[in-house]
């Protein structure tokens, strides 16, 4: 851990959680420039330092502090945070642990305890988008207060086109280019209908198995949006890349669960998660293009063959309806020819 962290303001903030500053454990991050370090004591916490959080008034730092405190007092298993300092960036957190949803289900040979692990997820997904948005703030939002079209549009399809297509794979190809088909895609997606707490990278890395629960991490880009897309970042989690049976499985599992609790007309919401889902493979592939080629973080790239096939495999479902789309698939890595 870098000394300008060690403040006196930290230094306090670690003495009343009963946690030392001293030889800290860094962790692991992820995609983002975050750093994390576990901090000893019994028990031991988390300290998050993000000195450049993009945001306006509200930045990523307050989102993570405003949206995660809501989603604890409405139930959903956050981390507690124990304190945050606006001013010198960091936030003092409960510890979850090492062990991902990824990781238990990589080394699971188990079918029964995968989907145990899997219904969890599920469980918890309709828990937080149904009770997160009781009294949800948009306010507290860094980033747009609602998955909206002008969204998908230049961050899901606008990502593939320039982070992917154009600097990962060299390619010339432009949004107008794809524009009929982005725009039938962005047409599926968001159908009027109402809108629930929306995590936006609900995925096997975000949550985490302490106490033989499952908790769930990297909350501050919620806002509001449609049921399918957090269920469609779960099930096509490249990281896990689940079978297109167990897929299948998971979504008529959650259905039962979502329509047992709303009024949800099940045809309806397969048709936008259709296309919902095909909107968040062409942002996991704008991302890890990006953190390819931008960032320097070459183990991203080892995602993107099983990434593209599962942008082409969907894409088959529908013959000729995003025939452009269609055509470039053919030439993604990974893809069956």
């Amino acid at each position: 851990m870098p000394e300008y962290l060690w403040t006196a303001r930290l230094e306090a903030a670690a003495k009343g959680q009963g946690v030392s500053l001293t030889s800290p454990q860094t962790l692991a991050g992820d995609g983002s420039d975050r750093r994390f370090y576990r901090l000893l004591g019994s028990p031991t916490a988390v300290l998050l330092f993000h000195p450049f959080p993009p945001g306006g008034d509200v930045n990523e730092n307050d989102s993570y502090y405003l949206i995660g405190g809501h989603l604890r007092a409405q139930g959903v298993p956050v981390p507690e945070i124990y304190a945050y300092c606006r001013e010198e960036f960091w936030m003092l957190l409960e510890d979850v642990g090492d062990i991902s949803l990824e990781a238990a289900i990589k080394r699971q040979t188990q079918e029964s305890q995968i989907r145990h692990w899997y219904r969890q997820a599920l469980n918890l997904l309709a828990d937080m988008q149904i009770k997160g948005k009781e009294g949800f703030d948009s306010s507290w939002c860094f980033d747009t207060p609602v998955l909206h079209r002008p969204f998908l549009w230049e961050r899901e399809c606008g990502y593939f086109v320039q982070a992917f297509l154009n600097r990962y794979l060299g390619l010339k190809t432009t949004m107008e280019d794809l524009a009929p088909d982005f725009e039938r895609l962005l047409t599926g997606a968001l159908p009027p209908a109402t809108n629930y707490f929306l995590h936006r990278d609900f995925q096997s890395r975000n949550l985490y198995i302490a106490g033989g629960r499952l908790r769930l991490i990297d909350f501050q880009g919620g806002r509001l949006g449609p049921l399918g897309y957090d269920v469609a970042a779960l099930l096509i989690d490249p990281y896990v890349n689940l079978s297109p049976a167990w897929q299948a499985e998971l979504l008529d599992y959650y259905l039962e669960l979502i329509t047992s609790r709303l009024k949800v007309d099940p045809p309806a919401f397969r048709e936008q998660y259709f296309h919902l889902a095909l909107c968040r493979n062409l942002q996991i592939l704008g991302a890890y293009g990006f953190l390819t080629k931008v960032k320097g973080k070459d183990q991203f790239a080892r995602y993107i063959p099983a990434t593209a096939e599962s942008l082409r495999r969907r894409l088959m479902e529908r013959p000729g309806a995003f025939p452009r789309l269609e055509e470039l698939t053919a030439e993604l890595p990974g893809s069956k020819r």
